[in-house]
């Protein structure tokens, strides 16, 4: 039976292409979701100026805003008590997974809303919210970042 000699630059191919299937297999095997930040993405660009600037500058022109604070049990969110709130919703979404995010609505009448820290995981949110009153819309866009106590 005759030996196989290898020489150098045999073994520099042979060691470089198996690096390359490893490093192409860990791209793959790492995969990407695929997840946009919502479903109908493109759809919801195309009203982006009239339901979120717009009520972004609303927002922004109220003399009394909804404070927002974190507190050891959650996140307490507090209208001002001459706020007549027909429907809203608060929506806190996290950029690792589309089932982290958290959506809580607001009923009518609310004046507070609690957002339990079991909900929560460690990290940042990105938390929108949006409420209706006097028949206009209203939004409040905030980074927080949760660090439970």
């Amino acid at each position: 039976m005759k030996k196989i000699k290898l020489n150098w630059p045999y073994l520099v191919v042979i060691g470089l292409g198996s690096f390359m299937i490893f490093i192409l297999t860990l791209i793959y095997l790492a995969g990407d979701t695929g997840d946009l930040v919502t479903d109908n993405y493109y759809e919801h660009s195309l009203k982006y100026q009239e339901e979120t600037i717009d009520a972004a500058n609303r927002a922004s022109t109220l003399i009394y805003k909804p404070e927002i604070k974190i507190q050891v049990n959650g996140i307490l969110i507090s209208f001002p008590d001459s706020y007549e709130i027909q429907n809203g919703n608060v929506l806190l979404m996290r950029g690792v997974k589309k089932e982290n995010d958290i959506h809580f609505p607001i009923n009518e009448k609310a004046k507070e809303i609690l957002i339990p820290a079991v909900k929560l995981e460690k990290g940042e949110y990105d938390m929108s919210l949006r409420w209706e009153m006097n028949d206009e819309f209203y939004l409040i866009k905030k980074v927080i970042e949760w660090i439970p106590r």
